[in-house]
């Protein structure tokens, strides 16, 4: 039997590790239409997964079409200190720092009501619009359309922008070659793939759009050995610690729960100077990580303690640099709290003490001489009760001190300019 059991494993374990398996997401078979595109654009962080979803189907909101096309043009977000043009779009949103240098690029226009609504599903029509924008200037030939049999469909103000993208070879015709669908609800596949045409023929767009960062080395952190990821990237004008890297914020003062309300500030610290293992400086010893408090959960009844979560918006340096920091709480499933099982422990050790303490105080009173059997007695006595007590009592309230540290896992990459 156990040679029969260790055969299906080893059986299970070849099917996961199979090279024709590899890079091919729960969403997306090995022989989905656009599984070589979607590989390519995910790998490069351009479009994300869900856990280990791509979500082919997803329909693309303005915004998110527009933090994937700066990415395949290689830029980075801007830095929050740049002017907000836009009425809808609020500092506290994660696309911000995207949304506000798009603006400053050029890339994708907002509307004349001063709005620039990243919320929106894009259609065909208009991402073929802002592909025809930003790539080199000569006017399309509508008879580039005429292969299609919905040419008729395509908006009059997309006529020339789609021939262009045509004659560019950026443009997605699926399921049926001879359809273009202008007017369908762009999805993340398609998404994809014009990302991926558009990525491969970068010598096609105007040079002003094209990001002059040059990556000039990889180096790496080795802050804990926890971290998922340890590399950073150094260019010509940024350090980028990647995602999934790990860093430590310290409070920057007293924190407790039961003085804290939503919406609260919360500001962490950086107590020493972060250095790469090659000996770069990526964070200065005094920059500030600052998070707000999106919810509380008050302690209760049976050792539930409170629980805070916080949002950590941005990062200050200490020249007074803003630069955009995503990061989650690493313990605690992304949680301020206190360790659960403190308390319980400490009551029991706790319990014991003093059971302990009961059982000799009776044996002395009995007159006898069994203190040992008083002890026997009384610790394990004290200190169920002190169990008891611990996970049956409400929990406990969070706090922290100045320099009391949590260990921070970046979500998005961190980009700090020289």
């Amino acid at each position: 039997m156990k040679k029969i059991l260790a055969s299906i494993a080893v059986f299970f374990m070849m099917l996961s590790f199979s090279p024709a398996n590899a890079a091919v997401y729960s969403d997306v078979p090995a022989d989905y239409w656009a599984n070589k595109e979607i590989t390519a654009i995910v790998e490069n962080g351009i479009l994300p997964l869900k856990k280990d979803a791509f979500l082919p189907e997803e329909e693309v909101t303005r915004s998110v079409f527009n933090t994937a096309l700066l990415k395949t043009l290689g830029h980075r977000t801007a830095s929050l200190a740049d002017e907000n043009p836009f009425s809808d779009v609020v500092s506290s949103r994660s696309d911000y720092g995207d949304i506000l240098l798009s603006s400053k690029l050029g890339l994708i226009y907002g509307y004349e009501d001063g709005t620039f609504k990243p919320d929106r599903i894009m259609t065909k029509a208009e991402a073929a619009s802002v592909i025809s924008h930003i790539t080199k200037d000569y006017k399309g030939n509508a008879s580039a359309l005429n292969p299609f049999k919905d040419k008729a469909s395509v908006p009059s103000w997309a006529t020339l922008q789609f021939a262009k993208t045509i004659d560019l070879g950026i443009y997605v015709n699926y399921p049926d070659a001879d359809e273009l669908l202008p007017n369908k609800n762009l999805n993340k596949a398609e998404a994809a793939v014009l990302l991926y045409k558009l990525k491969n023929k970068l010598t096609a767009v105007q040079e002003k759009y094209v990001s002059k960062e040059v990556l000039q080395g990889i180096e790496h952190l080795d802050v804990t050995k926890k971290a998922e990821v340890n590399e950073v990237q150094i260019t010509n004008q940024n350090k980028i610690i990647l995602a999934k890297n790990i860093i430590k914020g310290y409070f920057y003062t007293y924190f407790s729960s039961k003085d804290a309300n939503v919406g609260d500030t919360v500001t962490f610290t950086a107590k020493d100077d972060v250095y790469t293992v090659e000996d770069t400086l990526v964070i200065p010893r005094g920059t500030t990580m600052i998070a707000k408090i999106t919810s509380i959960t008050p302690k209760k009844w049976w050792n539930k303690n409170d629980k805070v979560t916080v949002e950590f918006e941005k990062m200050v340096l200490p020249n007074g640099v803003v630069t955009p920091f995503k990061a989650e709480v690493l313990n605690n499933n992304g949680v301020l709290t206190e360790n659960r099982w403190a308390k319980p422990v400490g009551y029991t050790v706790g319990g014991a003490v003093v059971g302990a303490g009961v059982g000799v105080g009776i044996a002395a009173m009995s007159c006898h001489d069994h203190y040992d059997n008083g002890i026997a007695i009384g610790a394990p006595v004290g200190a169920g009760l002190g169990l008891l007590t611990g996970l049956t009592t409400p929990g406990r309230t969070y706090k922290a001190n100045d320099g009391d540290f949590v260990w921070l896992e970046l979500t998005q990459d961190l980009v700090i300019p020289y």
